[in-house]
């Protein structure tokens, strides 16, 4: 089966399923009905602890809320959907997030999660270990656009590379991936947690990460919404929110569940080869490598919230590397951060969450 047909099949098959979701349970119900853009079309298995787990787990409705998962095809693209008023809220790149909100300051960034999903890989047969070994080799991106092109440029200039002009390579993701580097059109790739791991095992071969400066970078994913929502709904930003966290802790734990939750609400996201036990053996793999990052307290102590540091940091590197516009002194933290929900969405009993985690059992 061709890869990209593929790909816009189960697309189309994820869209079809949400518009079955439209229906007046919500009113019935007392909830406020509202959308989520997800920055993963394909909804893979990465996405499960905040696109499955907060309404499968009741966190959602605990809140009063009703929400609709809406896959878009980039982060950029869902921080729009917020901004046009299509959706609530989203969850995407901190550096998207702050260039867009910079540009339009209706957008608020009310919280980011902790490390750096984005990490270049290379077979380790190549010996490429460090950024400054990415000299005068072919990097593969998913699309040339991808904030892991810039993340990688970054890496490579701390460590004294200047990116060639031509140096990237758009390959897509998974079976695309590992095919170019099979036909040796790559030797390295610039992508993210989870779906490297489904190059790796694609590809038949060990990949190691390429050390960069860039790998302790924190909050580099952030939780956008309206100004307007978060000062007159409050409670509702809060609660969103405080399901996202609470999902984030119960997929951390047991992310094995979420994975099978999440495939129950989504089949097209379900793999429809191979043995199912290495399926979800690896899809848990994913999401348990992308909650070790992100599903854990932020630097300054609690979910969502970074120490200032760290995200002065974030911009400057940001800044130098040419993927946000301007200067530094263009994105003043408290213009472009609201912490003022931070501790109403952290008001939540973790022990609990890591019990029903641990007592959880499929129907």
């Amino acid at each position: 089966m061709n890869y990209k047909a593929g790909a816009t099949l189960a697309v189309a098959a994820l869209a079809v399923g949400l518009a079955g979701c439209a229906d007046d349970s919500a009113q019935a119900e007392g909830l406020t009905r509202v959308t989520f853009a997800v920055a993963d079309q394909s909804l893979s298995a990465t996405s499960a602890s905040y696109a499955t787990v907060p309404d499968a787990m009741g966190y959602f409705k605990e809140e009063g809320l009703q929400v609709d998962m809406q896959p878009v095809e980039t982060a950029l693209s869902a921080i729009q959907s917020v901004a046009s008023g299509n959706s609530f809220c989203t969850y995407g790149s901190t550096f998207n997030a702050l260039q867009t909100v910079k540009d339009d300051p209706s957008l608020v960034v009310v919280g980011t999660t902790t490390g750096n999903i984005f990490r270049v890989i290379a077979p380790a047969s190549l010996g490429i270990t460090e950024s400054k070994d990415l000299a005068g080799k072919t990097i593969g991106v998913s699309s040339l656009t991808s904030i892991a092109t810039d993340v990688a440029s970054i890496g490579m200039r701390k460590d004294g590379v200047e990116p060639g002009a031509d140096q990237f390579l758009a390959v897509g993701y998974g079976a695309q991936t590992a095919q170019a580097f099979k036909n040796g059109d790559i030797q390295a790739y610039s992508g993210f947690d989870g779906p490297n791991l489904v190059v790796e095992s694609l590809l038949g071969e060990d990949v190691v990460d390429v050390a960069s400066d860039t790998d302790s970078l924190t909050g580099t994913s952030s939780l956008v919404c309206r100004k307007d929502d978060v000062k007159n709904k409050p409670e509702m930003v809060a609660g969103l929110w405080r399901a996202f966290f609470k999902a984030a802790v119960f997929s951390r734990e047991n992310p094995k569940a979420a994975v099978q939750m999440h495939w129950e609400k989504f089949p097209a996201s379900k793999p429809t080869s191979g043995d199912s036990e290495a399926n979800i053996a690896m899809a848990a793999s994913q999401l348990e490598l992308r909650m070790e990052t992100t599903g854990q307290t932020g630097s300054a102590g609690q979910y969502g919230q970074q120490e200032d540091s760290d995200m002065e940091r974030l911009i400057m590197e940001g800044v130098d590397g040419g993927i946000l516009d301007g200067a530094v002194a263009d994105y003043p933290l408290d213009k472009v951060f609201d912490y003022s929900l931070v501790s109403q969405y952290n008001d939540f009993d973790e022990d609990a969450v890591i019990q029903q985690a641990k007592e959880w059992v499929q129907k």
